[in-house]
């Protein structure tokens, strides 16, 4: 995630509060014009994306040539896992045709690569076998959108071209409210990291080696930054209308118990904030952050 494009989007049209500004940049981060943001989401969707429909379409996939192959990729990366490995399965292409349709939307600015820290299998001899699953699973890299507006065309918009051009927008809009706030649950993921490179790293004087998400065959961390000292910082994010509890903190630290790591630092960020029992929780490792932390980013870097 670009800070540059959250501060831009942010100063250009003045979100009430950071709840807001999330939201509306899961949609239009990375959307050229400025947004009403005293409107709804929907009245803003109308406005911006479904009337100017089909000139948007053909500026934004312009690049694509119309090429089923890319837009069906690209679908299968905004509404899945974003692993490769899985992209291709939904696409329904394979891994070399995959491979070069990525280089194509990479080198055309659409997206980007988040690269695995899964280490491949150690085995003491050559010939030792594993279970089964353990010797299919193979390392997968993960995509990433270039911008949020991006990932919100083809998560929601582009599955619906047809019915958007008969003048049917209730099959969108019935998606869209029923996955939109998991949806957005990605953004504040990205937001995060973002947050703990670029102002915790600086207030805890640390050199980032590495800083993402962490997945392997059995866990997936939303939040894995590994700093030059050599310490570990793990979290989680939740992008829900309760309240977080106890509950995610000891499922963070289970996930920490498999890989074999003992985090040196446990960030949880929330939309909502945190229970009174989170919140009285004594562990000197533990930080709680919610979305109007994130405002900082906001501000010109």
């Amino acid at each position: 995630m670009d800070r540059k494009l959250l501060s831009k989007f942010f100063h250009y049209n003045l979100p009430r509060d950071m709840e807001q500004c999330i939201e509306l940049f899961a949609i239009f981060g990375g959307y050229d014009e400025p947004i009403d943001t005293d409107q709804s989401i929907e009245s803003l969707i109308h406005k911006h994306i479904l009337i100017p429909f089909e000139t948007l379409r053909e500026n934004l996939l312009l690049p694509l040539n119309d090429d089923p192959l890319y837009i069906n990729l690209l679908h299968a990366i905004a509404v899945g896992d974003r692993r490769q490995g899985s992209a291709y399965r939904r696409a329904r292409i394979g891994k070399e045709r995959g491979n070069e349709a990525f280089n194509f939307l990479r080198d055309s600015h659409f997206l980007s690569l988040e690269r695995s820290r899964e280490m491949p299998l150690i085995r003491t001899h050559p010939k030792q076998r594993f279970k089964k699953e353990i010797e299919h699973h193979r390392i997968s890299h993960k995509f990433r959108f270039i911008s949020p507006f991006l990932r919100f065309w083809f998560a929601f918009v582009e599955p619906f071209t047809r019915s958007i051009r008969e003048g049917n927008t209730a099959p969108f809009y019935d998606r869209f409210h029923a996955d939109f706030n998991a949806f957005v649950g990605f953004t504040f993921e990205e937001l995060s990291d973002l947050y703990i490179r670029e102002i915790l790293a600086v207030e805890f004087a640390s050199d980032i080696l590495d800083s993402g998400s962490y997945w392997n065959r059995e866990v997936e961390i939303d939040l894995f930054t590994e700093t030059m000292e050599g310490d570990i910082w793990v979290g989680e994010c939740k992008w829900t209308n309760h309240k977080v509890n106890k509950k995610e903190f000891h499922k963070l630290e289970e996930k920490c118990t498999k890989l074999s790591v003992i985090p040196d630092k446990i960030f949880l960020f929330t939309k909502r904030g945190f229970s009174n029992e989170l919140n009285s929780l004594k562990d000197k490792r533990l930080y709680r952050f919610c979305a109007e932390d994130l405002e900082i980013l906001a501000r010109q870097p």
